[in-house]
């Protein structure tokens, strides 16, 4: 008896043992048929929560590019269809993306099929789901004509696509489909109108206004000693002028400062009065028989009995503010240099003065300035050539060569005429407006 009941109980050991693995067999089934059916409802559950959407006069490209997006859904259509084109503006709020999508198509020839997480959209006369009895690859080109876009502009496609063909089935996975937007086109705005055509670098320099700044060394006859009259290159002019262009004639004004100089080093001797003096210079004498002759030669001398020095080593100097008035023309001209001729007239006002005059080589006592009457205002007249070379697209590099000569003497009732003439050397900048 004991033998039986230990035998039974293995039995029903084993029994419940095998329920347990059967049991186990079972849930580890429904878990896993449980995981793979769940997928495809989370990726529909995406779907079905309610977005708040709006666009403004947008493309319907551009609509379903942002719907896709916020609701996680992926769309097919042909980019290259002009009904994607067509601008819409919509708003929803807390609606299905789904209802957002039909909402859009409504007034379009569009309609979709929705599987799964993809959408196709596809005109309503070309339905992409047409049956194709037992035949695959008809089915799979007339997918390829119908659903998949064509090759176009800004658009880029990613052939990462897997087809799974079924009875009236499509099932699309791993598409990405990217469209760019293309960049809107900028509205012509009307430029303001300009007097200077800029993609003509010479315009400026025929039509309109223009300044300048110079600096000239001058090499001039200026001097009030009455028996010196040579040339100095001590003097210099510097100053602005602006000038209004008229194709090839330009009429110019400006002010310039004009410093003369004189280096004065000089010495002069007078005597008064005197009287000779005779010296010996040498004897010699000649014997003739008996006799001796004794001949002398001699020297005379002058000696003044008033002696006066006169020792100068000073600068004469004087300044002019100068207004110039001129008109001149470019008879030449390309595009990097124009050359000219110019004529004018000057008017200048003393400013500063300081020095010694000799009025008379028989006087040689000095004339302070300060107690000459000097010409004010001096007038001259100019001449000269010149030219203009462009460094940039407004400013041109200046330079003139030009020779001036007074009407008037620099100081009244001089006894010598003085009237000042020399020539200049300009150099400068010109800027074009």
């Amino acid at each position: 008896m004991g033998f039986k009941s230990i035998q039974s109980y293995r039995v029903q050991e084993n029994m419940l043992m095998l329920r347990c693995f059967v049991v186990s067999c079972l849930s580890a089934i429904s878990l896993f048929i449980f995981l793979f059916t769940a997928n495809p409802l989370l990726a529909q559950s995406k779907n079905s929560v309610s977005i708040n959407f709006k666009i403004d006069n947008v493309r319907l490209s551009s609509a379903l590019y942002r719907l896709a997006n916020e609701a996680d859904m992926n769309f097919t259509y042909d980019a290259g269809d002009s009904l994607f084109n067509t601008k819409l503006s919509y708003t929803a709020v807390d609606k299905m993306p789904i209802v957002i999508l039909e909402e859009l198509l409504s007034n379009t020839k569009l309609t979709y099929k929705q599987i799964g997480n993809q959408v196709v959209i596809y005109k309503v006369q070309q339905s992409p789901l047409e049956e194709v009895s037992n035949n695959e690859e008809p089915m799979i080109a007339a997918i390829k004509n119908d659903i998949l876009p064509e090759k176009v502009i800004d658009t880029i496609f990613i052939l990462d696509t897997v087809f799974s063909i079924q009875k009236d089935t499509i099932r699309i996975t791993d598409t990405i489909f990217i469209e760019k937007e293309k960049p809107k086109t900028q509205v012509t705005a009307k430029l303001k109108e300009i007097p200077v055509d800029y993609f003509n670098p010479t315009s400026s320099r025929e039509k309109g206004w223009a300044a300048g700044v110079f600096f000239a060394p001058v090499a001039s006859n200026f001097s009030l000693v009455r028996q010196k009259n040579t040339l100095s290159v001590r003097n210099f002019s510097m100053g602005i002028e602006a000038s209004k262009i008229f194709n090839n004639w330009n009429i110019s004004a400006g002010l310039k400062l004009t410093h003369f100089a004189e280096k004065f080093n000089h010495t002069y001797d007078i005597t008064d009065g005197g009287y000779f003096v005779t010296d010996t210079i040498d004897e010699y004498y000649t014997v003739i028989q008996a006799d001796t002759n004794w001949y002398y030669v001699t020297d005379s001398t002058w000696k003044p009995i008033d002696n006066h020095e006169y020792s100068y080593n000073i600068n004469n100097r004087v300044g002019y503010l100068e207004f110039v008035a001129a008109l001149s023309y470019d008879y030449y001209s390309d595009r990097k240099i124009r050359l000219y001729a110019k004529a004018g007239v000057q008017a200048g006002v003393l400013i500063y003065r300081a020095g010694l005059a000799i009025p008379d080589a028989n006087e040689p006592a000095g004339v302070d300035f300060a107690n000459l009457k000097f010409n004010t205002p001096s007038y001259s007249i100019l001449a000269g050539a010149g030219v203009k070379y462009r460094i940039n697209e407004t400013i041109d590099f200046n330079s003139e060569l030009y020779y001036f000569q007074n009407i008037n003497s620099v100081v009244i009732n001089y006894p010598a005429n003085k009237k000042i003439n020399g020539v200049g050397l300009k150099f400068g900048l010109i800027y074009y407006f």
